[in-house]
Parts: C-alpha cells; structure tokens; sequence
C-alpha cells in the first residue's frame, strides 16, 4: 500500500467548527488515484476524514483491487457502502442504446449511469441507513450523477469536476464529419440543460477554477466555491539531472476521449514538425488503459513509446526534458500539468491545456495553439536547457504557493460549511 493511504492530519487554521457527517456519492472507488478525478477525490478526502464522518457510496466490482481500495479507504477513516457496477454496453449493444438517447431528455453520458439501485441506495442512507444521526450533506462527486437525487432530506452539493457542456460543444467542434458533429453538439444542448437543472437544485457547487466557477454561475449555479486542484508537494520534488535528453513526455488516462484526441493531434500533426527541427527528439505517453484503437493508431510511429500503465509516474515525470499538453478538448485544470510542475519540468500546452491554472506563457510554461507554434516552442526547449530550467524553476514556485493538497482541502471544508449553513436554493424543475 502506498505511502500516505492512512488518514491525513491536516493544519488547523480554517478548521473550526462542528464535525459534520458526509455522504459522497461518486462513479467508482477513487483509488487508486491514477486518473485526475481518482487523484482529486482521494486526496481531498483522505484528508478530511480526520476532521468529519464521510461515507462513500459508490460502484465497485468483486476483483481483488477494488477490495484493496476499499482496505484503503476503511484505512482513511472512510466508510464505504459500494453496488455492482452496471453492464457496459459496447459493439451493437452500444448503437442501439445511442439511438434510444435520441428520444430521452437526459444526454448519454447521464443516462447510462442512472440505475434505480443506486438512486434507492442514496435514498435507503439519507433515510437512517447509513448508521449514527442523519447526513449534513450529500456531496456529487460528478455531475452526471446529479440525476440519481430524488427528493433526498439533506442539502446537496456538486463538486464539478468540468464543466460537462463546455466538454461536449468542444469535442462537437473537433468531430470529424457531419454527424459526429451533431450529435455530440446535440448531446451538449442536452447536457446544458441537464446542468442548469442540477445547478439550479443544488444547494451548492465547487468548482476548480474561476472560470469553471463563472461558467457554473452562468448556468444558474446560486453558491460556487472554488476548490483548486492540488498536488502532494512532499512526494512531487524535483529530481536534478535526471532528465533525459530530447525526451517529450504526455501523461494522461487514456480511456478518456480528450486525451485519446490529445496524443493522436500531437503524434500526428506535431511531432514531425519537431523531429524536422530536433531529429533524435522523441515522445512517451503515459496513462492508464490505453484504448485499443489508439494502440493501433500509434504502432509504428518513430520516435513514439506508448508505456501505458505505470504504478508511479514520477520516475517518467524526472526523465522528461519537456511535458507536453496538447488538448483539444476538455474542461477544468490538469492535474498532471501541477505535478509536473512540481518536479519543476518545462511544459508546453495548449490554451484548453493550460486552461484553469491561472499560469503565465513565458513564465512559469509556454502556451501555443497551433501545430507550428506548438512545434516551435517545444524544439526551443528542447535545444535550449537553460531556457527549460527557468520555467521549471518558475512554474515549481507557483505550485507549491497556489496548488498544495492541504489548502485544497480547507477550500473544501469552507464549501461544506457554508452549503450546511446556507438556505435551499429555489432549484428547478427536473
């Protein structure tokens, strides 16, 4: 088990008050972190658990790593009561559930995790179910799955990950062809208004950055706190001299579609650009579950390394020259770009990439759009190490000042006891 799976001692200031009781409602078990939203809700978690009663309700399979992440959640001080997941559907199965979607209000990405179980589950807890008094709140973890409340008797609150429609209308504009473009910006009227009922119901909702938070007002949202994303700055150090170089690395989970679309615009329309400039230059992807067309897509690419899965990133994170974030898509802040940051790496992302960190271009990262921009700065970097070792030296500064775990936290509690504190929100209908 990892260094740093038991409960979290967290500094005092900010914490005064009663100790409240918390009903998390999320997807999955979030542990092991290796994604950016398991990342966040573990560490976020973990480290209140010293300070409030939390009970997590989730899916989880029979497998002997979901029973070690609940061992480690149970060891945070958090108490799991956890469902079998539902089936995935994929081949035909898939197409026909896609062409059901026409006709339901609800967009795909909310329908397909609504099931009766787990809504009967929220309710059975809210109701006494979940032993001691009743829940001061019940946090969302995602907000699709705002869709499982019923007429629960605590307040809610979403923490919102990303903001769902910018997600969809940004991957409608990079679909290739007609109809992936309607559908998906079909699919993002529907999420619009799907969040602005789920907003509007919430007696609360976090966000993790200003503009994600002036997005959740403007969507009707009536309370949004920003709870950044963080990072273990006693874990994430830099690591001198180990960079290898003409290394670029992309660190990313790669079952999620905006990063699939990340590694295919880098491999294909960016890094032949840069081995014109720098020939020995060469690129890693890192991340969980890398989809098999994407292993197809990459396969015999020079100058290309798919690792996949690693069980620690940081060895990758020392070895690179340069961290490349070239997202199209997406919405939030990256988690990887603050812990490459951390270990003081010179990164290179785009405006979507960088977007939500509240970073400097050309001073604590460079930010280009466009292939020959990207291409360019990232060469320069390449060939220019002092160059590289200023922004590392900058961008780490910045991190460990504004991205720290432990002040994350606090942000979290604050929304917590302001959302108990505050009055039903009017809502809306559903």
């Amino acid at each position: 088990m990892p260094a740093g799976v038991g409960a979290q001692t967290m500094p005092a200031r900010g914490g005064g008050g009663e100790r409240l009781r918390i009903l998390v409602v999320d997807e999955a078990l979030p542990y092991p972190p290796d994604s950016g939203k398991r990342l966040r809700t573990w560490n976020l978690l973990r480290r209140l658990a010293a300070r409030h009663d939390l009970v997590l309700l989730c899916y989880s399979g029979a497998g002997n790593s979901d029973g070690a992440a609940e061992a480690a959640l149970t060891a945070a001080g958090i108490a799991c009561h956890t469902l079998a997941p539902p089936a995935e559907a994929c081949g035909w199965r898939l197409y026909v559930r896609l062409a059901r979607n026409c006709f339901s209000r609800w967009p795909y990405s909310v329908a397909k995790h609504h099931t009766r179980r787990l809504r009967s589950a929220i309710q059975g807890l809210c109701d006494g179910g979940g032993g001691g008094r009743g829940f001061d709140l019940v946090q969302i973890e995602w907000t699709p799955y705002a869709s499982h409340l019923g007429r629960v008797a605590p307040p809610h609150l979403i923490a919102s990950h990303n903001i769902e429609t910018q997600i969809w209308r940004r991957r409608a504009a990079v679909s290739q062809g007609r109809w992936a473009r309607l559908f998906f910006g079909w699919q993002a009227a529907k999420m619009e208004r799907f969040e602005r009922r789920a907003f509007a119901r919430a007696r609360a909702v976090t966000t993790v950055s200003g503009d994600d938070r002036d997005a959740a007002l403007r969507l009707g949202a009536l309370q949004v706190g920003v709870v950044a994303n963080g990072v273990d700055v006693e874990s994430f150090r830099p690591v001198p001299g180990a960079g290898a170089v003409n290394r670029l690395l992309f660190v990313g989970s790669l079952d999620w579609f905006p990063n699939q679309d990340a590694v295919r615009f880098f491999v294909d329309a960016i890094l032949p650009l840069i081995r014109a400039r720098v020939p020995a230059a060469t690129l890693q992807i890192v991340g969980r579950r890398p989809a098999e067309a994407l292993r197809r897509h990459l396969a015999g690419r020079s100058g290309v390394e798919l690792v996949g899965e690693v069980d620690d990133v940081r060895p990758f994170l020392a070895g690179a020259a340069v961290v490349v974030a070239p997202l199209r898509v997406g919405g939030g802040s990256r988690i990887k770009i603050i812990e490459a940051l951390a270990m003081e790496k010179a990164v290179v992302a785009t405006s979507i990439g960088a977007e939500g960190l509240d970073l400097l271009s050309g001073r604590q990262l460079l930010i280009a759009d466009g292939p020959q921009q990207f291409a360019r700065l990232s060469a320069q970097l390449l060939t220019s190490p002092v160059q590289a070792q200023r922004l590392g030296l900058s961008g780490g500064r910045w991190v460990r000042e504004h991205h720290n775990w432990d002040d994350c936290a606090l942000a979290l509690e604050a929304a917590w006891r302001r959302a108990v504190g505050a009055r039903p929100s009017p809502g809306g209908s559903r």
